[in-house]
């Protein structure tokens, strides 16, 4: 069996090859969902400074597509661990090629010195006690660290529901000493500052299992690659944002991505309130006001999702209070590479 690197801007056919395996996988677990499009990936896997994504292609030996991967690797930060999402065609299975693939991008990262892969994989509930994916992981030496669900909200949310909370948010203590502002694309160059101190605490406040995440580095430069990469691929980010009006700083945020091609789903990506900043329902706050900004910009979104880990108590009790549902379970993987002798 044969694995290549294959580049969208220059082989659309493997690219195709590739992108049909992806889809049909996707399409296995969450049919009425549209997932990443061609558009999506081939903008992802473009040269970057920060990230760099390479796809995978497996190929067997009559020259077939059988399996893909797509590998995330950071490149200012956290240059010790690897991001794979791994898949075989349903056709092609039991036969090692999932494995093979595992191995290759093993070999990959330890040649850049990379000392651990992970993995994130979601499973429909229904599909939880079934599906292939846990069992595959662990006969390849993956351990899974922490476990986690996927929850949707439908949209239009409830209105009494919301009325009732955006009136928790406004008798929360301290309410008045902030604003909340919202954002379309990129934020103003004003607040380019907090963007990046926001998005470094995000990088670490999150729940990490036993992953050892680094701090990420988030500058001007990075923001603008960020954006620059969103466009490319189509996806329009909405963001409302918390202010503390004694200092100006942005002290919290919610972040929302949809994209313009599938206008019926949006993925709520991230909210963080910075740690001295938090007892005043800014989490809600923000994600209220998101969502209301969403149903203005996008009126289209059907449905909201968002995933949490399991230990993260209090965002999944902000999303509990606002209607979202549980409809996937979700594990982080992880692999330790040990470094072959020379």
């Amino acid at each position: 069996m044969q694995v290549q690197r294959v580049d969208p801007s220059r082989d659309a056919s493997a690219f195709a090859e590739w992108f049909a395996i992806w889809h049909l996988t996707d399409l296995e677990k969450f049919p009425d969902e549209m997932g990443w499009d061609e558009l999506d990936l081939a903008a992802m896997a473009r040269p970057r400074t920060f990230v760099e994504v390479r796809l995978l292609l497996a190929r067997s030996p009559a020259g077939e597509a059988v399996g893909v991967a797509h590998l995330h690797l950071s490149q200012r930060d956290n240059r010790h661990a690897c991001m794979l999402d791994v898949r075989v065609h349903p056709d092609h299975r039991r036969r090692g090629i999932g494995r093979a693939l595992v191995e290759e991008v093993a070999r990959q990262a330890r040649a850049e010195g990379r000392t651990v892969i992970n993995m994130i994989n979601d499973v429909p509930v229904a599909q939880e006690a079934t599906h292939s994916s846990a069992p595959f992981a662990r006969a390849l030496g993956f351990t899974s660290t922490h476990a986690g669900h996927r929850r949707t909200l439908a949209l239009p949310p409830d209105e009494a529901r919301f009325a009732a909370l955006r009136a928790e948010v406004a008798a929360a203590p301290g309410a008045s000493d902030y604003r909340i502002l919202t954002f379309r694309g990129r934020w103003p160059e004003a607040f380019v500052d907090d963007e990046c101190a926001l998005e470094r605490a995000m990088s670490t406040d999150q729940p990490q299992g036993d992953q050892q995440a680094e701090e990420e580095v988030w500058d001007a430069a990075r923001i603008a690659e960020l954006d620059d990469n969103l466009r490319a691929q189509g996806i329009v980010s909405l963001t409302a944002v918390a202010q503390h009006i004694e200092s100006d700083r942005l002290v919290a945020y919610s972040r929302i991505a949809i994209a313009e091609r599938r206008p019926t789903e949006a993925w709520q990506w991230a909210t963080i309130v910075l740690g001295e900043h938090r007892g005043h329902r800014l989490g809600l706050a923000v994600k209220l006001a998101n969502l209301e900004f969403l149903r203005q910009e996008l009126p289209t979104a059907r449905r909201v999702m968002t995933s949490n880990a399991a230990v993260n108590g209090p965002m999944i009790a902000v999303n509990d209070m606002m209607g979202f549902e549980i409809d996937a379970v979700g594990a982080f993987w992880q692999k330790p590479l040990v470094r072959h002798p020379t």
